[in-house]
């Protein structure tokens, strides 16, 4: 029997153990396709020969067929084959990644290496994948001999970690079935018990059951699964001595707000089955599950930080046409959609909470180059506040200006019109002589008999009238109307264009070629190039942020690029209040605003002689030692604005620019921001 494979010996011992199992079972236990599993039993069958003994398939399902001694001699000479043994590379990588994330000891490679029946080898290239995977998420994979591996990082960001790690790993339906119990395919199944174990699994769908019937989850399935993810992380941590630990503010901001009254009955529901969480994972936990609510607590919030919603939706759109060359239509639904989207999207951000998208795939597919530039405005407008906007937020801001845009090309769009009549041609010509008055949008009106009607048709038309009525019309949606056009079918008309305008697809965006206005003017490339010369690269021997805010406003103010330092000090404050200034794992913070009291546009750059422990995303702190400053004025040009986007993006992609700012002198960094404005694509 060693010739056999731990595929091949996992499907014989599963037929001993369960004595039956159709293709369909195995296939999804083993991850594998039909054709892959019946590929398998052939070859088992030829190795159960001797033993006369044979898998046969009878009503759709596999048995062993053969005596019960010979069944049994088999048995004996393996106990089962784990089935961590049968996973992939990019499953082992997936599990190993899991238990890391999870485990509050050392792990050792051997441990890995007798898990998944590899050698050390294989499991030290695995780990080389792990950890470039962690380092893009702020976390770091130590790896030394003796001690073993450990992730390093916060909890906040391990656990944002395995939530994202999860959602790759399968897709949603698998998972909802896992929660829902509607089906056992193992590959599911084993990642969960092996992250949680069963009691914990079990534990957790109990205690998402009797908060679902405190009716404050009425959500999604999609929402539902993230619930129970939360909760399983929570129990976990709490019960291994890893509860999450997050600011007192927001704390006690989040216990004592009105909407989160429902913190009682998670607090009684979880201490009832034997889970006492802290106010930490209470607040956690309060977050995952409804933390909407939280995010309109302070509406004029995002603009204490220099974001005015509208600003920042008209700036993105600009954006957006002006890399396409079309003009797109900033009408009330696209402003008031993007607002309300915007706001929960920079709140998350600012959290580091996780967003699911699970259409990416089809939006990037049906906005192709729309995605495009959508992606490329969000990094020219946001990261000059230190915001990276991933794809999932992306997708739904794409949406909403594709959709502005249909909008945009229905209205646009002049309709081909055919008339039926059998009364004559001047009747037909009196109702074209009105409809070309009632509906100017009507680009082509022509005219047929009755007899001639079926072929004409053919040639596709937008909307069809007759002036009597046609029989067996149900399959060609023709539309009665009276040559002398009453009111009644004017309104017959204009909702039936109305319907159809909403089943058609959008066409090709039209190119706008008259695209001059979105050019820098004469005056902003002076600006621009002021900007450049008048940037100033300084020391500061300082203790604290206050420190460093006060001396940099008052240096800029002294050069009269300012007019009332307090305000623009206060300001400045108000944004670093807000978090989310520090660029992780740069070294580097940035301070930027618009504002009524800013002059002229201004960048420059302060080292510090000692660095400052600063908060960065996502509740961890981090060292700052360079701040790169960025001033706008209120009403700012689409110019200068895209120019400091440009600025903003280097800082958060480009290591070289942040490698000058803290190292660099001031001729090759301004060298490099000449570099920066004058690329055209990021």
């Amino acid at each position: 029997m060693n010739v056999l494979t731990a595929r091949q010996k996992f499907i014989l011992n599963r037929l001993i153990d369960n004595e039956s199992a159709s293709i369909e079972e195995l296939s999804l236990q083993m991850n594998v396709s039909s054709r892959t599993t019946r590929r398998e039993i052939s070859a088992i069958n030829s190795c159960l020969k001797q033993y006369k003994l044979r898998i046969s398939e009878v009503g759709g399902r596999l048995n062993l067929n053969g005596d019960r001694k010979s069944i049994d001699k088999i048995h004996e000479q393996f106990s089962g084959i784990p089935y961590l043994w049968m996973l992939t590379p990019e499953q082992r990588q997936t599990f190993m990644t899991a238990q890391l994330l999870l485990s509050n000891e050392p792990l050792k490679s051997a441990y890995f290496s007798y898990q998944f029946n590899v050698v050390e080898g294989t499991i030290s290239l695995y780990l080389d994948k792990v950890e470039k995977w962690l380092k893009v998420r702020d976390l770091n994979l130590i790896r030394k001999r003796g001690r073993g591996l450990v992730i390093e990082g916060t909890e906040w960001n391990k656990r944002n970690a395995f939530v994202e790690l999860l959602y790759s790993y399968e897709s949603m339906n698998d998972l909802l079935n896992f929660l829902y119990k509607e089906s056992n395919k193992y590959s599911v199944s084993a990642f969960f018990r092996l992250s949680f174990g069963d009691e914990i699994i079990n534990l957790s769908r109990k205690l998402l059951k009797k908060l679902e019937k405190c009716n404050f989850l009425n959500i999604g399935d999609e929402a539902y699964f993230g619930a129970f993810i939360h909760i399983l992380l929570s129990v976990k941590r709490t019960q291994s001595g890893s509860s999450i630990k997050l600011p007192n503010y927001l704390v006690s901001d989040i216990l004592s707000s009105k909407e989160f009254s429902f913190i009682k009955d998670i607090d009684r529901i979880f201490k009832e089955n034997g889970v006492a969480l802290s106010d930490s994972e209470l607040a956690y936990i309060s977050i995952h599950l409804n933390g909407g609510k939280y995010i309109y607590k302070d509406d004029r919030k995002f603009e204490a930080i220099g974001i005015d919603m509208e600003d920042a939706v008209r700036e993105v759109v600009y954006e957006a046409s002006k890399k396409l060359n079309i003009k797109i239509n900033l009408d009330h639904q696209l402003m008031v959609g993007l607002i309300q989207h915007f706001s929960p999207a920079f709140y998350r951000l600012t959290m580091g909470l996780q967003l699911r998208n699970p259409i990416i795939d089809q939006i990037k597919e049906y906005y192709i180059g729309l995605f495009e530039a959508v992606d490329y405005a969000c990094k020219i407008v946001f990261s000059k506040y230190n915001l990276s906007i991933p794809y999932s937020e992306v997708g739904y801001i794409t949406m909403h200006i594709g959709a502005a845009i249909e909008r945009q090309n229905l209205l646009n769009r002049e309709l081909r019109v055919l008339i039926i009549c059998s009364n004559g041609i001047s009747t037909a010509n009196i109702l074209h002589s009105k409809l070309k008055r009632i509906f100017p949008e009507f680009e082509i009106i022509d005219i047929c008999s009755l007899k001639d009607m079926n072929k004409k048709i053919e040639d596709g038309y937008d909307l069809l009238l007759s002036t009597i009525k046609v029989n067996n019309n149900s399959d060609k949606n023709i539309i009665t109307v009276s040559p002398f056009l009453p009111d009644k079918d004017i309104e017959k008309i204009r909702d039936k264009i109305i319907l159809n305008k909403s089943r058609w697809p959008g066409p090709d965006i039209i190119r706008n070629t008259n695209m001059k206005g979105m050019e820098g003017s004469e005056k902003d490339f002076e600006i621009a190039d002021n900007m450049l010369k008048n940037f100033q690269l300084k020391n500061l021997d300082v203790e604290n942020l206050q420190s460093v805010i006060k001396k940099v406003v008052n240096d800029i103010y002294e050069l009269n690029k300012i007019d009332d330092k307090e305000k623009v000090e206060y300001l400045i404050n108000e944004r670093e209040e807000q978090g989310n200034v520090v660029i992780p794992g740069s070294h580097v913070a940035l301070i930027h605003i618009r504002a009524e009291e800013i002059e002229i546009p201004f960048v420059g750059a302060y080292r510090l002689q000692n660095p400052i422990e600063m908060k960065s995303i996502g509740f961890s702190f981090e060292d700052v030692d360079t701040f790169f400053v960025m001033f706008a004025r209120k009403n700012e040009s689409n110019y200068i604005l895209e120019l400091l986007g440009k600025i903003s993006i280097s800082l958060v992609e480009g290591k070289r620019f942040i490698r000058l700012l803290r190292l660099g002198n001031i001729k090759d960094i301004r060298t490099e921001l000449v570099h920066i404005l004058n690329r055209e694509e990021y």
